[in-house]
């Protein structure tokens, strides 16, 4: 994982670049709409769902969003890789969130944290 001056946490990293992609791509409604249902539905800031159980974060937005989840992860999956340091095709992306164990997480996770460094810098 990349080292920086500054640990933003992950989970804060998540919501930045969740929230550029969807309020790019579906406008400025859409991010507050699937921020709350998500936060209703795990009782807590759906990033923090995010990077701790991705499976459940996929799960819980395919559940309000049906065929739709993919769509928005492929969204934020877009703006990684063409913003940020990610390599991996959308799809892929996608797929790491479907798996959710423990090594899709590391990847996850140092996904963001390059995408974190890349903002500092």
């Amino acid at each position: 994982m990349p080292s920086s001056k500054k640990n933003v946490p992950l989970h804060k990293v998540a919501r930045r670049i969740f929230e550029e992609a969807t309020t790019a791509a579906l406008g400025p409604t859409c991010n507050p709409v699937i921020t709350y249902h998500l936060q209703k539905k795990f009782g807590k800031d759906p990033s923090e769902t995010f990077i701790e159980d991705p499976k459940a974060f996929y799960a819980a937005l395919e559940e309000v969003f049906g065929a739709g989840a993919r769509h928005i992860i492929i969204i934020v999956a877009t703006l990684l890789i063409k913003k940020h340091c990610m390599t991996y095709s959308a799809e892929d992306f996608v797929h790491l969130l479907i798996k959710g164990d423990e090594p899709s997480k590391k990847i996850l996770a140092e996904i963001l944290s390059c995408a974190a460094n890349e903002k500092q810098n």
